[in-house]
């Protein structure tokens, strides 16, 4: 991730009036599985990060071929 990287032959991707871009051949593939959701957060001991979720999150479902 960063912040001053050219965006040239990435996707616009906006949600919540925050703007983030992907490779568009990637956006395609991921887009056949559904929605990507990009989260910020922190767990009880204190840690924190980027928690990312494609498609509903359920792998029973096949949003990742049942993992």
């Amino acid at each position: 991730m960063t912040l001053y990287e050219s965006t040239d032959g990435l996707k616009e991707c906006e949600s919540g009036g925050v703007k983030a871009y992907i490779d568009s051949g990637l956006y395609d593939q991921l887009e056949k599985i559904g929605d990507i959701s990009v989260d910020y957060v922190t767990n009880q001991i204190g840690q924190s990060g980027f928690k990312i979720t494609i498609g509903n999150g359920d792998c029973k479902s096949g949003g990742c071929s049942g993992c």
